[in-house]
């Protein structure tokens, strides 16, 4: 696997390459998993965290009053115009992301559930064994659902992906988990992001016969379940 700075380079020419090209009326369609915004709007997010982080404008970082400002900021620049933007300030993020310690890992985990919700706006699915997806399981796994977990008392989980495991949530006790969730990365990935419906979470390998109270920890934080399963 690269270094956060290839990955980040990596995902940026990938959703720069989905998006080229693209007439007004296809930048204007609406991102089913996004859909507050459209596919310019998510190009407006991804491309003015760079420049924001460049700029130093970090106040209120990741809510959602600092992501709209990006968008709002965008708004009469076409596509092109911001993917030019973003061609010149990514190479600058690419040069210090592996400083940035686990917000590097948070920052790929957003730009990845962003390429994949433009991918599925547009139907150009793609880049679904991409290095990055594990960067991104990690991170969510060992900074979101472990604490969701323990918030609700519920016994270890382990979760078992691509080869890897991890075990997360769980208080006293040995250790030993209480449930085994076995997924492919990519699935797991947008589940953990709030692009799966809880049926479908629940259809996922599990170990357990009902993994509803664990199936729950995936909603939190800035994720809310969708109002219906999500097909890409």
């Amino acid at each position: 696997m690269g270094s956060y700075g290839d990955l980040y380079r990596e995902g940026r020419e990938r959703l720069l390459s989905v998006v080229a090209g693209l007439d007004e009326d296809a930048a204007a369609t609406t991102v089913p998993t996004c859909p507050a915004w459209s596919v310019k709007d998510v190009l407006s997010h991804v491309a003015g965290i760079s420049a924001d982080i460049i700029e130093g404008r970090l106040d209120g970082v990741a809510t959602d009053p600092w992501t709209q400002a990006q968008v709002d900021a965008r708004r009469a620049k076409t596509v092109d115009e911001i993917a030019e933007e973003w061609r010149v300030t990514g190479p600058q993020i690419d040069a210090i992301v592996d400083t940035f310690g686990p917000s590097g890992a948070q920052l790929l985990f957003d730009l990845t559930t962003h390429e994949h919700d433009v991918r599925a706006a547009l139907g150009r699915p793609g880049a679904r064994d991409a290095d990055v997806i594990t960067v991104a399981i990690d991170f969510t796994l060992t900074n979101m659902l472990d604490a969701r977990l323990k918030e609700r008392g519920l016994g270890p989980l382990e979760v078992r992906s691509g080869g890897r495991a991890w075990t997360v949530g769980g208080g006293d006790g040995d250790g030993s988990p209480s449930a085994t969730l076995t997924a492919e990365p990519f699935e797991l990935m947008r589940a953990l992001s709030g692009r799966r419906s809880p049926g479908q979470i629940a259809a996922l390998d599990w170990s357990v016969d009902d993994p509803s109270p664990y199936v729950s920890a995936f909603e939190g934080g800035p994720f809310t379940f969708p109002p219906g399963d999500v097909v890409e």
